[in-house]
Parts: C-alpha cells; sequence; structure tokens
C-alpha cells in the first residue's frame, strides 16, 4: 500500500482531484500540478494508457480551461507537431489534448462540440502529417535534427494510432512498408513491427485485397501448410507430407522470401527439418537462379553445416541473406575456410561484453550463431547494411563496398576483430590501431545488423584519425582518406565542387557512358554528396557508393547508387526525389536522373587518365 501512495500514477490522481473540486475562478492554481504529474507519467511505461483512463475526464475537471487547448474547435492539426517538440509543460498539455481526443473519437466521450467523426478525422491528419514521427524514419533529416531522440512524441503517436483506425492511416503505413520491404535491408524489425501496427489498425478485418495481405502473408501465413499450421504443430505436419507437397511448400516460402524480403518463423522449421531429413529439398527453398543452384551443388557439406550453425528463431533473417549470398560468384576455399572460422575463433572479451550489453547473450553458442549468421546477411546483401540514426556514413559504406569487392577481406577483418577486439589499418605510413583511439558511442543500436555493431565504432575512429591527419590541404580530405581506408580498388584521382573548376566536366568525362563506355567496369567507388531538405536548404554531407551508371526503360539515364541509409526514399531539395524501385534499380539501390545525382554531387574519384 505504502508504494502505491508514492506512485506516479497516485500522485497524478491527487492534483487531478484537487483541481476537479477547484472553481473556475482558481482552476489555473491547479493546472500546473496536474501537468507536472502527467509529465512524469509520460516517462514511465504504460504512463499513456494510464493516462487515457482520464482522458474522458480533462475538459470537466478542467484541464485546459483558459489554455489553449480548451476550445477543441480551434485546435489545428497542423499545429501539434510543433507543440510536442516543444517540450516541458506544453508537450504534456499537447498530449492530453490528444488523448482527450482519442476518448471522443473512440465514443469513450461524447463532446458537445466535436463529434467522433470529427475526432478521427482530427487525429488522421495528425498522424498523415506526423508519419515520419511515427514510423521514426531514417531519413537524414530526422538523423541530422535528431527528430529520433523525440521518442515521446513518437510513443504518443504511436499511442493514438494503435487505438484509432484510420483507412489513410493504414494506407500510408502500406506505403511504408512497401517502400521500406523493397529496399531491402539486412535489419528487418521495424518492417515487422509496422506489419503488426497495421494488422492492429484494420481491427482484425480480413480484407482479401487488402494492400498489405502480401507482407502480412510474409509473416504470419507464408505457405500453404503454414497457413493452416501453429508454430507447435508445423513441423509435425511436415512429417507427415508427401514429397509433393513439401516440394510447394518450399517453393511458395522461397517465393514469399523472394517477393518480401522477410522470414517467418515458419521458414525456420521448414529449413532445419529439409537440413535434417530432406536435404534433396534444400534447392527448392534456397535457390533463385543457376547460379544458387551450382554454388549449393558444389558447396552442399557447408551450407548444410552453415544452416546448423546459424539459423535459430532470432536469427532467421539471415535466411534471406542464404539465398542471396548463394547467387554471389565467391564461393571459393578460401571463402568457405574465413567463415568456417568463426566457429572456432576465441573471443575478445571486448566483442562478448558488447553483445551481452546490447543483445544481453551471454550464452557462446548462442553469441556464435549470431555472429554467423549476421555475416551471412552483410555478405548476402551488401546494399542492405544500414547505419540507423548513426552519423557513421563513411564506415558503413565501406563494410559494403569490402562486402561486394572484397568479401574475403571483410571475413578476415571480421575473424582478426573478433579475435583481438580491434582494427589496424595504414595511413600515409602511420599504423593506427582503433583500441588505441577515441571512439564515440553510437546513439542507435536498434537499427544496425551485428557487423556493423561490433565493427562501425573501431572504423569510425580510424576514419576520424585519417581525416584529422588530412585537415588543411587546400581540398576535400576524402581525396587521401578515401583509398587508404577502403584498402582496395578506389580511383586515385579525385575532383570535389569546392576546388576544381572542370568538377562537371570531369563528371561527364569519366561517368558518362557516352564518354566512357566501360565506366562501370570500375565500379563501385565512393562518392560525396550534399543532402537538402524539402525546402532546398543544405543538411550537410553524406557518403554514398556510386554503383552504375545506365538507362532506365523509358530511356533515361541515371545514376544508381548505395546510400548507407537505409530510408533512400528520400526528397532531396525541391523536385529532387531518390526512387528506391521502378526505374530499373537492383535490389537495395536507389537512383536518381544522371543531372539530378550531379547536382547533389560535391566529390568524386575517377581513373587516371590515358
Amino acid at each position: 500500500m505504502g508504494l502505491f501512495l508514492f506512485s506516479s500514477e497516485n500522485s497524478f490522481q491527487k492534483a487531478f482531484n484537487h483541481l476537479s473540486q477547484a472553481s473556475i475562478q482558481h482552476k489555473s492554481l491547479f493546472q500546473p500540478a496536474v501537468l507536472e504529474e502527467a509529465a512524469a507519467l509520460l516517462t514511465e511505461p504504460n504512463g499513456l494508457v494510464k493516462l487515457f483512463k482520464y482522458s474522458h475526464l480533462f475538459d470537466g475537471a478542467g484541464v485546459f480551461t483558459g489554455k489553449p487547448w480548451e476550445n477543441v474547435k480551434k485546435l489545428n492539426p497542423v499545429l501539434v507537431r510543433g507543440t510536442l517538440h516543444a517540450g516541458g509543460i506544453m508537450a504534456t498539455a499537447e498530449a492530453l489534448s490528444n488523448l482527450r481526443i482519442l476518448a471522443i473519437a473512440r465514443g469513450d466521450y461524447h463532446h458537445p462540440e466535436m463529434t467522433a467523426f470529427e475526432a478521427t478525422d482530427f487525429l488522421t491528419r495528425v498522424m498523415a502529417l506526423n508519419l515520419d514521427l511515427l514510423l521514426m524514419r531514417e531519413t537524414e533529416e530526422n538523423r541530422v535534427l535528431q527528430l529520433y531522440k523525440d521518442k515521446q512524441a513518437s510513443e504518443i503517436l504511436g499511442f493514438i494510432a494503435d487505438h484509432c483506425f484510420s483507412p489513410l492511416v493504414f494506407q500510408n503505413l502500406y506505403q511504408e512498408v512497401d517502400n521500406l520491404a523493397v529496399q531491402r535491408p539486412i535489419v528487418t524489425d521495424k518492417i515487422l513491427k509496422l506489419i503488426a501496427s497495421a494488422k492492429r489498425l484494420a481491427g482484425g478485418l480480413e480484407e482479401a485485397d487488402s494492400s498489405l495481405s502480401l507482407y502480412e502473408n510474409a509473416v504470419y501465413s507464408p505457405a500453404d501448410l503454414a497457413a493452416h499450421s501453429s508454430i507447435e504443430n508445423y513441423q509435425e505436419k511436415l512429417s507427415t507430407s508427401n514429397d509433393l507437397q513439401l516440394i510447394r511448400e518450399a517453393n511458395q516460402l522461397l517465393s514469399s522470401m523472394n517477393q518480401t524480403g522477410l522470414v517467418s518463423p515458419f521458414h525456420v522449421l521448414f529449413l532445419l527439418y529439409i537440413n535434417k531429413e530432406r536435404k534433396d529439398l534444400l534447392p527448392a527453398m534456397l535457390c533463385v537462379d543457376e547460379t544458387a543452384r551450382e554454388n549449393l551443388r558444389v558447396n552442399l557439406p557447408f551450407v548444410s553445416s552453415l544452416i546448423d550453425s546459424s539459423v535459430t528463431m532470432k536469427t532467421r533473417r539471415s535466411i534471406y541473406g542464404l539465398i542471396r549470398l548463394l547467387q554471389r560468384d565467391i564461393f571459393t576455399g578460401e571463402f568457405t575456410k574465413e567463415i568456417e572460422k568463426l566457429n572456432t575463433v576465441p573471443l575478445h572479451c571486448g566483442v562478448k561484453n558488447k553483445l551481452a550489453e546490447v543483445h544481453k547473450i551471454t550464452d557462446i553458442h548462442t553469441i556464435r550463431s549470431l555472429l554467423l549468421s549476421e555475416i551471412v546477411s552483410v555478405l548476402g546483401q551488401p546494399l542492405g547494411i544500414g547505419q540507423g540514426f548513426n552519423p557513421t556514413c563513411q564506415s558503413t559504406r565501406a563494410l559494403s563496398y569490402w562486402s561486394q569487392k572484397e568479401p574475403v577481406m571483410l571475413l578476415k577483418m571480421f575473424t582478426s576483430f573478433l579475435e583481438d577486439g580491434k582494427v589496424t589499418m595504414n595511413f600515409e605510413g602511420n599504423s593506427l590501431t582503433s583500441d588505441l583511439l577515441p571512439h564515440l558511442s553510437m546513439d542507435d543500436t536498434d537499427n544496425i545488423d551485428t557487423v556493423s555493431l561490433l565493427l562501425i565504432p573501431h572504423l569510425d575512429a580510424i576514419y576520424f584519425e585519417m581525416l584529422k591527419a588530412a585537415k588543411g590541404r587546400g581540398q576535400d580530405p576524402h581525396k587521401w582518406i578515401n583509398p587508404a581506408f577502403h584498402l582496395k580498388g578506389i580511383w586515385t584521382q579525385f575532383s570535389d565542387s569546392y576546388s576544381d573548376f572542370e568538377f562537371t566536366a570531369k563528371f561527364l568525362k569519366y561517368y558518362h557512358p557516352a564518354n566512357n563506355p566501360t565506366v562501370n567496369a570500375g565500379l563501385p567507388q565512393p562518392a560525396g554528396i550534399t543532402i537538402y531538405n524539402h525546402s532546398g536548404q543544405p543538411l550537410g554531407a553524406h557518403a554514398v557508393l556510386i554503383q552504375r551508371v545506365g538507362h532506365d526503360q523509358s530511356g533515361c539515364l541515371r545514376v544508381y547508387f548505395y546510400n548507407p541509409n537505409n530510408d533512400s526514399l528520400q526528397v532531396w531539395g525541391n523536385s529532387i526525389k531518390t526512387s528506391v524501385t521502378g526505374n530499373g534499380e537492383k535490389e537495395g539501390e536507389s537512383s536518381l536522373p544522371f543531372e539530378d545525382f550531379l547536382h547533389c554531387l560535391y566529390a568524386f574519384h575517377y581513373p587516371v587518365p590515358d
């Protein structure tokens, strides 16, 4: 009882009761205490749930008396975002006002001046205007302005979305799922949460033509047997199925992953079952082309062992990575040997501590499975490696570059790091060792893969040391940093728009296919772009990889690039909008028309002229 008396909810209730009993003339004296106690509740788990229980009483008690939120007819959805961002008592009052409108929309509170329909329309507009906060999209603007840190605003919008179905918001959620999934990020947690949110928002409605059915099926019922099974009895059904049923199930499971990039628990159970009982069915589930089939045939014992060692319910997203890995022509004896080392390499205490801190795992077998599965994803999906909300585009880009062009070198670096807890590189004759350099903390560990989690802080430490050494030379320091930092294969010539009057001419000479028909043979190559917001104001520099240059199906010449920011469908000022699908993009690529890309470009490498 004593604990309850001193709980935040009890304190709020006491302040709320005092306000309720106060006369109209004295309401203003008691409002600050209510808002202060509400602000404290908003920082606690389930605080919104507790406050929502009182929402139908806010008006009667006088929470908004004499305040801008008093007259619901004067409320403007456009102003909600700014008020939530203002922080303090203003943001708290805005949160309570929106909870009151949610109560009206749900029919819990019959307001004399706002109908449930009007309340729903108001909240729909609020959510549509603030979808980036609701979904915390990994745009450069969110990262630069650190909007992702405003978790309270995001949580309030999420609470409203979970309790107020709107067809418009549902459609927006579908569009967001589609935009993210088509980019094939390694980390799919956000997509899975969006699908679950959309399912809740739809109120359990079963619509045969639901726009989200493709994604919902991929997660909850990706194949015939899976659709009529529970997780608990699925394996039993598999053991009693005939060859035709199993082959059909394998094909459907593969098709589901191939279409969406998503992996369900059913995929895990099926793969583990056939890997143990029916290895002859592995091609039906893992191979989408002849290269994959040949790689699997030649390396069947290795792949089978890899599945045993790495695939669990918690590492299931790596199954998609394995599918894409089998499509790559990189299976050599040295390659497989380096992956197998991950099963036996001694793990540095720093590695184990980091995994215990972030993933809460200490069991060595679980750690090995995680490391194996994540390197499979990184090697299978080089363009799916993302920086999350961390300002680490340089190092994230390097991981993608190595995965694409030097996979064995990346494996050796990773294995060495796991054992020694450090990365060593040379810069102009000086050896730089990451464990001796200062590290910046990673703000976001939720939206990055485990390889990035471990390597990026060390790579970033080396990158900043190189940056320090190369400053003050009268030209962009990346002229010297990029070849050293990427280790191999970077074109040595360099141009930046600030110091080279021939910048545009050189890019046209070396990257336009009409002038250099073999440009793609030397790609990918690092480049620097300037990111702009919707108004055309520069947000800062960003690192990308130019993957290739070519014409899309309509004949438009485009630059296809890797963006370390996994949410690459962005507006880069005025009419420049990046594309991620529909314009000839390969999986994980972004693209812009050649001239638009050149407008944003500020630095690039080119080969030594003949």
